[in-house]
């Protein structure tokens, strides 16, 4: 049996290695955990914090296309609803240079005559080269209400047009705030939020972009606002009591002839057995460390009152208890897939590879397991100081870059109540 296994550690150095003839850097010796971050500010707002333009906001949206990232919607420092203007900040700005930056006045596309009106607390997501947003509050604090339009800014235009429902328009989303909307194989999945009455949702929907229909999945069994897709699949997290949270998951299945079920894992979140405090307002987004070896981050956000999974609106003036960390759950490894663009190490995807062969001798993969992120400053260890790294908040917008493996920030409420107004980039690796 000893052969056996002596083997089978043996195959996977063969394997991984023959891998890497194309995967320079990817190392069999090396631990998957803990994953590691660098901090760079890329931008701060001047703006005055009285104006509705100002990009001091939070409960706004940040999409990701390209290099750049276009914040819309929120709150601004007056507690008023941020402008309807689409901002855009180049978060890769040339060497010795100021970060590109552009306001865009809401304006409908040729031929159309509606645009988004001022909202917070609504969602975002990007659908290619548009960015899609969904949902939110009004000036009154009522779901805005506007038959659940997906509203799609285009961003070769820089104009608004309406994602409407061709098949079955009845079939549609209530009208929410605080929802989650994610991209998936180039649609949409739209879990959760607040309804007309305050009360939480936890029903699921996914809109197909070629069709343009709404169809309902299984609703969710909890009510969370830390939602994320990986892969294909839909994953929340949620939390009922300060040592241990649950992590839910939906296989999106669309055609299958089974209905997908939902799936429960419990997790601990003792000293023992390190795991993220009961959080709400946070990050919760795929990331990739490369060669197929994925992960979800959940980063920062507002101290759960256990009472309920999904908390008010923060108040601004409130003093509010904030966590400072960063933590990443291991999900499991892409599969294979030759594609044009791609490079050998992502194409073969060795990390899968290696999973492969650690199950067939017993050995742990560190599939669905937490560990909390190792930061590394600039200038780390010398010259390293606070300001090197982001202030923990929450009611921040963020979105991960086309590579997956960098995450752009933008705003929030600090653990003060300050509304804030800096970007962000979190690298992983």
């Amino acid at each position: 049996m000893a052969e056996i296994v002596a083997g089978l550690w043996a195959a996977e150095e063969v394997v991984s290695t023959s891998v890497q003839a194309g995967a320079a850097g990817y190392a069999v010796a090396k631990p998957t955990m803990p994953v590691r971050a660098s901090f760079k500010q890329f931008a701060s707002t001047t703006l005055p914090e009285a104006s509705r333009a100002s990009l001091a906001r939070f409960e706004h949206t940040l999409t990701v296309v390209g290099n750049k990232a276009y914040i819309f919607g929120g709150q601004t420092d007056s507690g008023q609803l941020a402008s309807s203007e689409i901002h855009i900040l180049s978060f890769t700005p040339s060497e010795n240079s100021a970060t590109e930056y552009q306001a865009i006045p809401a304006l409908a596309s040729e031929g159309g005559t509606q645009i988004p009106e001022p909202r917070t607390a609504h969602a975002a997501c990007a659908v290619g080269s548009n960015v899609v947003i969904y949902g939110g509050r009004d000036e009154a604090g009522n779901p805005v209400d506007d038959n659940s339009t997906l509203w799609e800014f285009d961003t070769q235009t820089l104009k608004w047009q309406v994602l409407k429902p061709e098949t079955h328009p009845e079939r549609v989303p209530p009208p929410r705030s605080g929802a989650a909307l994610l991209f998936h194989d180039n649609n949409l999945v739209l879990y959760g939020g607040r309804g007309k009455d305050g009360a939480s949702l936890q029903d699921v929907w996914y809109f197909n972009t070629f069709t343009k229909t709404w169809n309902a999945l299984p609703s969710a069994p909890v009510a969370t606002n830390s939602a994320a897709v990986a892969s294909n699949t839909l994953y929340l997290v949620s939390a009922s009591d300060k040592l241990s949270g649950t992590l839910y998951s939906l296989t999106l299945e669309l055609y299958s002839p089974e209905p997908p079920a939902w799936q429960s894992t419990q997790f601990p979140t003792s000293p023992l057995t390190p795991g993220p405090g009961p959080r709400t307002n946070a990050a919760f987004l795929p990331i990739s460390t490369g060669y197929g070896r994925n992960f979800l981050l959940y980063v920062f956000g507002n101290k759960l009152e256990l009472a309920s999974c999904v908390s008010d609106s923060q108040n601004k003036d409130s003093k509010n208890d904030i966590w400072d960390d960063l933590w990443t759950l291991q999900v499991p490894s892409s599969e294979p897939e030759m594609q044009a663009t791609t490079d050998f190490a992502n194409a073969i995807k060795p990390a899968k590879i290696k999973d492969q062969i650690r199950e067939k001798v017993g050995a742990q993969t560190g599939n669905l397991t937490w560990c909390k992120v190792e930061p590394t400053l600039s200038g780390d260890p010398p010259g390293t100081t606070e300001e090197s790294q982001p202030t923990n908040r929450a009611s921040f917008a963020s979105a991960v870059t086309n590579d997956a493996r960098t995450v752009v920030l933008w705003g929030g409420l600090s653990k003060t109540g300050e509304t804030l107004g800096d970007g962000w980039l979190v690298h992983l690796y």
